[in-house]
C-alpha cells in the first residue's frame, strides 16, 4: 500500500495560506481501478478516478490534531453503506475538487446489512503531515478524543511504565555530576548527564549554558513526546523561572518538571537536585539511623550504671524494712493521726457494727441490699417500703402494663414488625404533616402534605446530607394515573427542543453524530450501526410503509428535495425567412438580441435579430436555494438513556 500528497494540494495550500484561509479537507473518496498495483509509486500529479469508476463518497467524520505538524482525518463507513469493492482512496477539498492526499490499497470489500446478514464497519484514516499543519487546518482537537486504536493502549503501557519509574526513583532522581548548576562568572553550566523526572527516563546529550541569573529557579523540564508513525522519546529542555509545575502542551504532551537548583539576588547556587533511587536513598537513611542508635546505645549504657549505684545505695529492694524507728518515721512525715484513724475505720467491704449508729441527717442507702425488703420509719410513726435492683416493684403496685402487657399493645421503636390499625393520623396540627423515611447515611425522604392544597395533594421531599440541599416533587391536584418517564417518552422517543438552554442529560441531539453504546444500551438496540440519524436542515415525513404515495423508502432514510414539473408555454409567429416568438407567459420571459440573431432563412443579407426566452421561477414564485415550506427551525432530541 503506498500513499502520497498531491502537487495540486501543494499549491491550493499556498493560496489558502496567502488568502488566509483556512486549509479545509471534508471528504473521502473511494474507487475501483481494475488493474491497479498498490506496490507501485504514485504520482502526485494523479488526477480523481472517472465517475464509473468511483463507488463512494462520504464527507470527513472526525479530523484531529496528532502533533503541531501533523493532523489526522478519519472516517466510517457503516453496515448501512455497500456493497462495492474499492482500491483507491483520495481525501479531498469538496468545494473544490482539489486532492489533498491519495492512497492505493489492496481490493477491499464494503458489505452492508441486508436480508438478516451483517454487514462490516470499515474505518479509514488518513495522516496529513506538514509544517504548521494545526494552524492551517485550524484543528485544535487532539486525534486521542475520538481515535479508537492501538495508541490508547500503548499510551497507557507507557504510563504505566512511567509509574513503575517513579516507584523506583519517586518524583526525581539525579546521578552524579548530572543536570549539576556550576556557576563560572554569569554563565551558569547545567552539566549533562542522566536522570528520572516524573518517571521519565532523560539525558542531557550535552552541557547546556544560561546567562544572568538572580533570584529564580532553574527547572528541568522532561515530556515523552512522538506521533502515530514516529519513534516516541524523552524530550529534555532547561528552563528558568520563579514557579513552574507540570503542565500539558498545546499538542498534547504531559510536562513533568523539577527544580534542581535556586539563584539568589547574587547569583549563588543552592542545589536542589535528589541524589540516587529511592533504594539508595533508605540505605542512605538506614545507615544515618545506625549511627544515631549507637549513639543512644552509649548513653543509655551509662544511665544504666548511674542508675544501678543509686539503688544500691538507696537500698531499695529492703522495702523500708531497715528502718531502725518505724515510729518515729511515721511521726517525721506527719502521718500519726492518718495511721490511727486507719486502726479504726470501718472496712468498705463491709461488716458488723456493735451498737447504735445515730445520724443527725439524712442516711442514703446505695447499691444492693439483699433479697429482702427494707422498710424504714418516719418520724410520725408511719412506714414506707422501699424496693432495690434485687426487690422491685411489680407492674400492678405502679399502675403500670407488664412488659408482655405493653408488648402485645404497642410496636416496639425501630421494629420491623407488621401491623394493622385504622386511620393513621401523622401530625395534623400545620400544614406540612408527613411521614418521614431516614437512612442511617443520613438520606431522608418525606411524603407530606402541601399549605397549598387548591393545586398540589401532596408533597415528595428529598434531602442530601452531602450538600443539604433540599430537593421536592409535588403532586397536583387531579385525577388520573402517574406514568414513568419510559411510558410517557420510551428510549428512542424524539422530541422537538426549542430553547438555547441545555437540553436533559438523557436526550441526545440527531445530528448524525457516533454515541456510546456501554453508556446507552437500549439505544444501541435501536440503533446497532452506533450512530444517529443527521435531521438538521431536515423536516420529517411520514413513512409511506406500502401506501405507494412516496414507494421505495426506507424508515430513516433521507430524500433530497424536488419540485412538482413546471411546465409553459411559448407562441412562435413564423414569417416568410425566419420565425420570432409572438410572447411568453409566467416564468418564461421575452427579450431580444439585434447583434446576435440568426441568419434569414430565405437567405437575405444581415443578421435579422433573435428573440430570447428566459426561465425564471421568481417572477411568480418566492424563490431560495432549496425547496421548503413555511417553518420554525428546531432541535430534533431523542431519549438515549
Amino acid at each position: 500500500m503506498s500513499s502520497v500528497i498531491t502537487t495540486d494540494f501543494e499549491k491550493w495550500k499556498a493560496q489558502q495560506v496567502t488568502a488566509v484561509k483556512p486549509v479545509v479537507l471534508d471528504e473521502f473518496v473511494f474507487a475501483y481501478l481494475p488493474g491497479l498495483d498498490p506496490t507501485q509509486a504514485i504520482s502526485r500529479d494523479e488526477k480523481l478516478p472517472a465517475t464509473n469508476q468511483i463507488v463512494h463518497r462520504q464527507a470527513v467524520n472526525k479530523t484531529g490534531l496528532a502533533s503541531e505538524n501533523a493532523v489526522a482525518y478519519s472516517v466510517t463507513l457503516g453496515t448501512e453503506v455497500g456493497n462495492f469493492d474499492f482500491n483507491w482512496i483520495g481525501l479531498i477539498n469538496k468545494a473544490s475538487g482539489v486532492i489533498g492526499m491519495i492512497t492505493h490499497a489492496p481490493a477491499q470489500k464494503k458489505i452492508k446489512t441486508a436480508n438478516g446478514l451483517q454487514g462490516n464497519v470499515l474505518t479509514r484514516s488518513f495522516l496529513l503531515e506538514f509544517d504548521g499543519a494545526a494552524t492551517e487546518t485550524a484543528i485544535t482537537t487532539t486525534a486521542e478524543t475520538w481515535q479508537i486504536d492501538f495508541t490508547a493502549r500503548l499510551s497507557g503501557m507507557d504510563d504505566m511504565q512511567r509509574l513503575i519509574n517513579t516507584d523506583s526513583y519517586g518524583e526525581a532522581a539525579f546521578f552524579g555530576d548530572s543536570f549539576a548548576v556550576v556557576r563560572q562568572g554569569e554563565q551558569y553550566i547545567v552539566k549533562k548527564g542522566l536522570a528520572y523526572v516524573g518517571g521519565l527516563r532523560g539525558i542531557l546529550a550535552f552541557d547546556q549554558t544560561l546567562n544572568s541569573l538572580r533570584n529564580t529557579r532553574v527547572y528541568a523540564d522532561f515530556s515523552y513526546q512522538g506521533n502515530l508513525v514516529s519513534q516516541w522519546q524523552t524530550v529534555v529542555k532547561m528552563t528558568a523561572a520563579n514557579e513552574l509545575n507540570n503542565y500539558v502542551d498545546a499538542a498534547g504532551y504531559p510536562h513533568y518538571v523539577f527544580a534542581v537548583a535556586q539563584v539568589d539576588g547574587n547569583g549563588n547556587v543552592m542545589d536542589l537536585r535528589i541524589k540516587g533511587s529511592l533504594n539508595e536513598r533508605d540505605i542512605a537513611n538506614l545507615n544515618s539511623e545506625l549511627d544515631r542508635m549507637k549513639q543512644d546505645y552509649a548513653t543509655k549504657s551509662a544511665l544504666n550504671v548511674v542508675r544501678d549505684n543509686a539503688n544500691n545505695r538507696l537500698s531499695k529492694a529492703e522495702n523500708g524494712a531497715d528502718i531502725p524507728d518505724k515510729s518515729a518515721f511515721i511521726n517525721h512525715l506527719g502521718l500519726r493521726d492518718t495511721v490511727d484513724l486507719a486502726k479504726n475505720a470501718y472496712p468498705k467491704t463491709g461488716g458488723i457494727i456493735e451498737g447504735k449508729v445515730w445520724a443527725t441527717n439524712d442516711i442514703e442507702a446505695k447499691g444492693w441490699i439483699g433479697a429482702t425488703t427494707l422498710y424504714d420509719r418516719h418520724k410520725d410513726g408511719r412506714w414506707s417500703q422501699a424496693y432495690s435492683e434485687a426487690f422491685p416493684p411489680t407492674a400492678a403496685v405502679v399502675g403500670a402494663y407488664s412488659r408482655d402487657e405493653s408488648n402485645s399493645r404497642f410496636a416496639l421503636k425501630n421494629s420491623q414488625e407488621t401491623f394493622t390499625c385504622g386511620n393513621l393520623h401523622v401530625d395534623a396540627t400545620h400544614d406540612w404533616s408527613g411521614i418521614e423515611f431516614k437512612k442511617p447515611s443520613g438520606y431522608n425522604t418525606t411524603l407530606t402534605s402541601n399549605p397549598d392544597s387548591h393545586k398540589h395533594m401532596l408533597t415528595l421531599r428529598y434531602r442530601d446530607p452531602a450538600d443539604n440541599e433540599l430537593h421536592s416533587v409535588d403532586i397536583r391536584k387531579k385525577s388520573g394515573s402517574m406514568a414513568l418517564t419510559d411510558e410517557a417518552i420510551p428510549i428512542g422517543g424524539i422530541i422537538i427542543w426549542l430553547s438555547e438552554k441545555p437540553y436533559p442529560s438523557n436526550f441526545l441531539p440527531l445530528e448524525g453524530q457516533w454515541f456510546n453504546a456501554r453508556d446507552n444500551p437500549e439505544l444501541a438496540r435501536l440503533y446497532p450501526a452506533g450512530s444517529l440519524p443527521d435531521m438538521r436542515g431536515f423536516v420529517p415525513r411520514g413513512w409511506d410503509n406500502g401506501r405507494g404515495v412516496d414507494p421505495g423508502r426506507q424508515l430513516a432514510s433521507s430524500q433530497g428535495d424536488a419540485i412538482r414539473n413546471i411546465t409553459g408555454q411559448l407562441n412562435v409567429r413564423a414569417w416568410s425567412d425566419y420565425s420570432v416568438v409572438e410572447d411568453a407567459y409566467s416564468a418564461f420571459h421575452k427579450s431580444r438580441d439585434e447583434t446576435s440573431g440568426l441568419w434569414g432563412i430565405s437567405g437575405q443579407s444581415g443578421r435579422k435579430g433573435a428573440d430570447i426566452v428566459s426561465f425564471d421561477a421568481s417572477r411568480v414564485v418566492t424563490t431560495a436555494h432549496e425547496n421548503r415550506m413555511k417553518n420554525i427551525a428546531v432541535q430534533f432530541l431523542v431519549r438515549a438513556r
